[in-house]
C-alpha cells in the first residue's frame, strides 16, 4: 500500500509519497514551481510509479475547509484540483478529497496547519521536514521556509491518515472525504460495509 498525499494551497503545496510502513519514499513542494509544472510534477509521479512497487493506490488531496467563504484563493486551488483531475484522466477515480478538520482530528488537532501546530505533531513520528534555508534568500525568504516546511509536515500527515485509516476501515472513503465523481462529502453515519 503507497498514498500519495497533496496539501494543496493557492501559494504553496507540498505532496508526500509514502509506503505502509510509514516510510516517505518521495516527498516536493511547489515553491518556485508555476501551476503548470506543478500539476505536471503530480501527473508524472503518479504515471512514473503506476508501474513499480511504490504504485500509489489512492492520491489523497486535502480539500477546502467547509464553510469557506469564495474568493480568489477558493478559486485559485478549486481551479488546481480540477487541473490535476483532468491530467490524471482515467485515473481520476483514484483521487479522494479529505477535509482538513478530518486528518487533524486524526491528531487531535485544533487550530489549523501552521507550524505551530503541526511540527510538534510530526516530531513524535519522528518526521523531520526538508531543511529549506538554501532557498530562503532575500526579504521573507525564511519566513517562506518555515511554511513550506509545515505544508511538508501537513502532506506528512495526510499521507499517515490515509494508511492508518486504510488499516483500521479496510478502505480510505470514510467520513470527512469524497471523491471526483461525488457531489457530497461522506458523513458520519457512513457504514464502510455499505459500500
Amino acid at each position: 500500500m503507497t498514498v500519495l498525499a497533496v496539501d494543496l494551497a493557492a501559494k504553496f503545496s507540498a505532496a508526500c509519497l509514502m509506503t505502509d510502513d510509514y516510510a516517505v519514499h518521495m516527498q516536493f513542494d511547489s515553491w518556485g514551481m508555476t501551476e503548470d509544472k506543478f500539476v505536471t510534477y503530480l501527473y508524472e509521479l503518479w504515471t512514473y510509479y503506476s508501474d513499480t512497487e511504490y504504485a500509489p493506490d489512492v492520491m489523497v488531496i486535502e480539500d477546502l475547509p467547509h464553510g469557506l467563504s469564495y474568493s480568489t484563493l477558493v478559486k485559485t486551488v478549486c481551479r488546481i484540483q480540477g487541473r490535476i483531475a483532468q491530467a490524471l484522466g482515467e485515473d481520476m477515480g483514484d483521487i479522494l478529497y479529505l477535509a482538513p478538520a478530518t486528518w487533524r482530528a486524526h491528531y487531535e488537532m485544533k487550530r489549523g496547519t501552521g507550524p505551530n501546530e503541526v511540527f510538534p505533531v510530526v516530531e513524535r513520528f519522528g518526521y523531520k521536514p526538508p531543511d529549506l534555508t538554501q532557498r530562503a534568500k532575500g526579504n521573507g525568504g525564511l519566513s517562506k521556509a518555515k511554511k513550506v516546511q509545515s505544508d511538508y509536515c501537513s502532506a506528512y500527515l495526510i499521507a499517515r491518515w490515509a494508511i492508518d485509516t486504510k488499516k483500521h476501515a479496510f478502505t480510505y472513503d470514510v467520513p470527512g472525504t469524497s471523491r471526483y465523481a461525488t457531489s457530497v462529502i461522506r458523513k458520519k453515519d457512513f457504514n464502510a460495509q455499505d459500500r
